[in-house]
This record gives C-alpha cells, sequence and structure tokens, in this order.
C-alpha cells in the first residue's frame, strides 16, 4: 500500500513536471513568434516609410527579446534618422546630415534606412553647397542694385530662380529674397520704359520701349528739323541737372537715380512727346 501511494506521487509529480515544460516550451514559441511578427511588421512600416509605427514594432519585438541586439540596432537607426528628418525640416541642415550618417553607419540595421540615410546624407551635402552659392549671389544682387545696377542684379538672381531643383525646402528662404528682389528690379525697369521678364522666362530680362514699339514700324524722317532728329541729340549735363529737379518736384527721391537713369527719363520723355515730370509721376 505504501509503494502504491509512493507510485501514485511519482506519477502525479511526472504529470505536473510534463505539464510545465510544456507550457515552457508554448510560452517560448508564442514568444518567438511574436517576436518574428513585430519584426516583420516593423520591417514593412519602414519601407512604407512609416518610421514612428516601425519604431513601435522594433521596441515591440524588445520586449519579448529583451536580449536582442538586432531589435535595438533597427530602434536606435529608426531614431536617428527621424532625428535627421525632423532637424532637416527645421533648417538645421548639419544636425541632419550627422544623423542621416550615422543612420547609414549602422551595421546591423535596416539596408533599407542605409540607402536612404545615405541618399539623405548625399542629397543634403549638394544642397549646403548650393546654397552657400545662392547666399553668395543674392548678396551680390542686392548690391548691384543698390548701385542702380538693375540688370546685373537680375542676372545675377537667375543663378538662383533658373536653379532647377530651387522648388526643394533647403532653398526657401533665399529663394523668396530672390523673388522680391527681381520684382523690385522690374518695377524700376519697367518705369524707365523697359520691359521685365522673370528668370523663369524665355525672353530676355529687359528691352527698352523704342518708338517702333509703339508702332507698325521705325519713326519716318521728315527733314532735319523733325521729333526723330530731336530725339536723337545728346543730352547735356545742364539738360539732366534740370530734369533732375523735375524729378524731385514730384515727391521721388532722385538720389536714387544715376545720370545713366535720369538720360533714360529724358529720353522716354522725348520719344513720348511728354515732359519730364509727367514720365516722373509714373514712377509713384
Amino acid at each position: 500500500m505504501r509503494n502504491l501511494r509512493r507510485w501514485m506521487w511519482l506519477i502525479a509529480a511526472l504529470v505536473i513536471a510534463i505539464i510545465f515544460v510544456g507550457y515552457g516550451y508554448t510560452k517560448h514559441i508564442e514568444t518567438a513568434q511574436y517576436y518574428r511578427n513585430s519584426f516583420q511588421q516593423g520591417e514593412r512600416a519602414i519601407k512604407a516609410a512609416k518610421y514612428r509605427a516601425a519604431e513601435e514594432h522594433f521596441r515591440n519585438a524588445q520586449k519579448r527579446k529583451a536580449n536582442s541586439d538586432i531589435a535595438s540596432d533597427y530602434v536606435k537607426q529608426i531614431q536617428q534618422y527621424r532625428a535627421g528628418l525632423q532637424a532637416s525640416k527645421q533648417g538645421r541642415y548639419d544636425d541632419a546630415k550627422a544623423a542621416f550618417n550615422e543612420a547609414a553607419g549602422s551595421e546591423n540595421g535596416s539596408p533599407i534606412l542605409v540607402r536612404r540615410a545615405s541618399a539623405k546624407e548625399t542629397e543634403l551635402g549638394e544642397a549646403m553647397r548650393e546654397l552657400k552659392i545662392f547666399q553668395k549671389n543674392y548678396k551680390k544682387a542686392r548690391i548691384l542694385s543698390s548701385n542702380y545696377e538693375y540688370t546685373a542684379s537680375n542676372m545675377k538672381l537667375a543663378t538662383i530662380l533658373g536653379y532647377g531643383n530651387i522648388d526643394k525646402p533647403y532653398y526657401d528662404e533665399v529663394y523668396r529674397k530672390a523673388v522680391k528682389l527681381e520684382a523690385y528690379n522690374n518695377r524700376i525697369l519697367a518705369s524707365l520704359g523697359y520691359r521685365t521678364a522673370t528668370a523663369t522666362d524665355s525672353s530676355s530680362y529687359e528691352k527698352p520701349i523704342l518708338p517702333s514699339d509703339e508702332t507698325n514700324g521705325p519713326p519716318q524722317s521728315s527733314g532735319p528739323g523733325d521729333q526723330s532728329s530731336i530725339n536723337d541729340r545728346p543730352i547735356t549735363k545742364e539738360q539732366i541737372k534740370r530734369a533732375r529737379r523735375d524729378i524731385a518736384s514730384q515727391g521721388i527721391d532722385v538720389a536714387a537715380f544715376r545720370d545713366h537713369d535720369v538720360k533714360e527719363v529724358i529720353q522716354r520723355a522725348r520719344n513720348n512727346q511728354m515732359t519730364v515730370k509727367e514720365v516722373a509721376r509714373e514712377f509713384k
């Protein structure tokens, strides 16, 4: 009887042990399956550029397999890549380039993110070089414009506005400034009788409005005393001086006009049989 009880206890212990071993094995299988699923979901999220979701999936994988160096590497790489995107969005391009460099250098991270981070780092490097050139050209264009060299200023701005990738966010600020300066230059040129075009137009930046532009042909000469010969007379220093007074009398800052600009005003007045004051009023 005593032996029977002993055998019953042994059998019961064996059954319990089998149950625990089976439970542990089943739990291990479930954990491994959950880890694989989380990892696969994370990889799909990376492929779809859903980086926040990807990071969550790999964190879940970490929870099920705390000693997984690969999941940890993926999480770190995603964080670096996201930091690069955020820094780039905020205009902190040096920080963004450094973050993308770290993400691209991940040995055990996602191959997709390695390629994307490497491409972003290269793109940023090129953008930063171009941006320095654009900023330098814009500064020169401002100086030219302040010296009343509006055509030369627009030509310098064309290197910015005509750039194929100027719509990239890296160039937003210098692009807005360039557009504003070009519009200012064009207003001045138009007031002096020049046709203007933006940098994206195929036509030239400016073209003087001559009498032949207003008619179907060049003005016809009727003799030595006709209007055409009057228009061709040289403009004297005294006429420039008088014209400056006329322009100033219309409430316009004549100091902004070089002698060449004043001559343009006088010539336009001659061509259109107007007074200098009448032409000057158009500047307001």
